[in-house]
Parts: C-alpha cells; structure tokens; sequence
C-alpha cells in the first residue's frame, strides 16, 4: 500500500528540518560531555603526578643530604685511610719486638723471691740481649734462647759464712732467667758493719726465650680475647719463681 502525507507542503518542511537540528544538539552534549570527563581526567593525571613528583623531590633532598653527610665523615676520616697499611707494615717489627724482648718485671719479681735472708743485695747492673726483630716465632728448641746472652752483675752483703754466697749464687743459676752464675769476688769485711760480713760480686748470663711470653703483639678484640683466655693473676705471679 501507498502511504500518502496529508500534511500540507509547509508542515512537511518544518518538520524534516526539525529532526536534524535535534540530533546534532544532542551529539553536540554528549562530546561536551565527553569533554568535561576528559578534563577532569586529565586533571586528576596532573594532581597525581604532581604529588608523585613532590614526595620524588623530597626523597632526592634526603639523599642529597646523606651523600653531603657521609662525604663529610669520609673527608674526616681521609687522614686514616691508609692506616692499615701502615698498621700491617709496622706489625712485623712490633711483633719481633714482642718476642725477643727480655721481661724485666717478672726477672726482678722472681728476683726478690730468691735471694736468701742472709743476703742482701747493694747493686745490680745487667744488660740484656739486644732484640732481634728477624728471630723466628716458635723456635726450635736449640734456638729458643736468644744469643748471645745478656749479662748481669750483683754486688751484695752476706752473712759471715762463705755458704751464704753459695747459697745465693745456686738460687741464681736455678732462676729461669739467669744462666752460668759464677762468683768474682768475695772478701770478708770486718770494718763497715757492726759485725763481720762478706761482700762480694756474682756475675751470671741474662737469657732471653725468643717467643716466651707470646709471638706477636695483640691488637683491638684480640686483646680482649686474650684476657677472656687470661688465668687468674696468681697463676701468672707463678711464673716469676724458680725452675727446681
């Protein structure tokens, strides 16, 4: 069937012009719509970025001051860099030192442990064996006495009986750290005391155990193991007194 418009020709004009303009207002409000999504988008990305860039910045300035604080500390410490370098270069001689050094405090320790009541001692002069820094740690046996010995010369007063003197010279020879005790002089003196005395002279060899008292110097946290290690200062005392 035909369909017939009975409308006037004015009406129908109005009308199909009409449905255009509609359509193109309504594409129109849904690109500005569109448009206003957009925006808001873009400017949530920005207000993002922008905090994102801020707590950057903020954490670039906290490492710029780390960096600015621990160059200061290296600048500081710049003096000592080589200081291990040195330490280890020195060690050896230290340690050599070390070894081959005579104790003088145990030597007069064990000393004041042995002279006999009848005797009494006016001088001492002793020299010991000059160190040697190239002597081995740990030697063997035949080499553990450092050579040539040092020397050492008491002058002293005894009782008036020449086995005082022996006494005194047999107390010598069996401290550890004199060796070949021998008598120089001896003469019985009846002038300078209020009763006869005998004043003499015992010269003897100072020995020196290479590595006796320890190989090498301790440094830092070993000193503080060594003395955990440490026996009680009795068992050390010990040590100064004569080898039966």
């Amino acid at each position: 069937m035909r369909r017939i418009n009975l409308l006037p020709p004015e009406e129908r004009r109005r009308r199909g012009a009409a449905v255009p303009t509609a359509t193109r207002g309504g594409i129109l409000g849904i690109l500005l719509i569109l448009g206003a999504l957009l925006l808001l988008v873009m400017i949530g990305l920005y207000l993002y970025y922008y905090i994102q860039l801020g707590n950057e910045e903020e954490q670039i300035a906290q490492l710029d001051q780390d960096i600015a604080r621990e160059q200061a500390r290296i600048q500081e410490l710049a003096p000592y860099q080589d200081l291990q370098a040195r330490l280890d270069a020195k060690k050896p001689i230290a340690d050599g030192i070390f070894r081959t050094r005579f104790p003088w405090d145990e030597f007069l320790r064990g000393l004041s442990f042995v002279i006999p009541e009848s005797t009494a001692l006016d001088s001492l002069v002793a020299q010991a064996t000059p160190i040697n820094i190239q002597a081995p740690a740990g030697g063997a046996p035949e080499v553990q006495n450092l050579e040539p010995p040092g020397t050492v010369t008491f002058t002293g007063v005894a009782l008036p009986d020449y086995q005082n003197v022996s006494d005194f010279i047999v107390r010598m020879n069996n401290l550890r750290f004199l060796a070949n005790a021998d008598l120089t002089s001896a003469e019985l003196d009846r002038e300078s005391f209020a009763r006869p005395a005998i004043n003499f002279e015992v010269g003897a060899e100072l020995v020196t155990r290479i590595g006796e008292n320890g190989d090498e110097v301790l440094i830092g946290e070993e000193e503080d193991g060594a003395d955990e290690g440490a026996g009680p200062p009795g068992d050390q005392a010990s040590r100064a007194g004569v080898e039966r």
